[in-house]
């Protein structure tokens, strides 16, 4: 039961099977958030009290705005993405955020081709990726996936824990505080753990 006095809002996730997306699920919940994870099959989560699912991919920018409708934030999950492949998952991503007048869009993944690129080829992309960006007039965050070990799962943060749990719950939290807080809107954000 939600404790009326207690701020929330109504958060969804895209690939929320990575450790991160996993703490971040888990301390949404302990604040009381609204978590939806968006999911092409819903079968590939396990049901918890809490926890919505519905079905969501980033194939198209329609297929996005219907995943993100109603919600107050969107996070996609991009590490695991090759450069080459983000800006069309970001473009469906944007366009879909726009389509359902979403109020914020965070995407976390590896920016560091677009904050300093090897090459012309990520110079492109980058120019791109941030025109893109800067022209839609969303509200949006680039954050940068910290280093967190694979294999955690929310049950993991429902217990004591180990240096590993401890490392991602301490992210996940940094990064709610963030969207709580809204300091750094439409920048490229690196995380700093509490227990570094």
């Amino acid at each position: 039961m939600h404790n009326l006095e207690t701020p929330t809002f109504k958060l969804g996730i895209f690939h929320p099977g990575d450790s991160l997306a996993q703490a971040l699920i888990a301390g949404a919940l302990h604040r009381q958030h609204e978590v939806t994870v968006l999911l092409d099959d819903l079968n590939r989560l396990r049901a918890r009290p809490g926890l919505r699912c519905k079905l969501g991919s980033l194939d198209s920018s329609a297929v996005v705005g219907e995943a993100v409708a109603g919600l107050d934030v969107a996070v996609a999950f991009l590490g695991e993405e090759s450069p080459q492949d983000l800006p069309p998952l970001c473009g469906a991503l944007i366009d879909g955020a726009l389509r359902a007048e979403l109020p914020r869009l965070v995407l976390v993944g590896h920016w560091q081709w677009l904050v300093d690129p090897a090459d012309s080829a990520d110079e492109q992309l980058g120019a791109g990726l941030a025109r893109s960006l800067e022209v839609s007039g969303l509200d949006w965050m680039l954050v940068e996936e910290p280093g967190v070990p694979e294999g955690l799962h929310i049950d993991d943060f429902s217990r004591a824990g180990g240096d590993d749990t401890a490392l991602a719950r301490s992210y996940a939290e940094a990064l709610l505080d963030e969207m709580d807080l809204g300091l750094h809107r439409r920048e490229c954000l690196r995380l700093r753990s509490g227990v570094e």
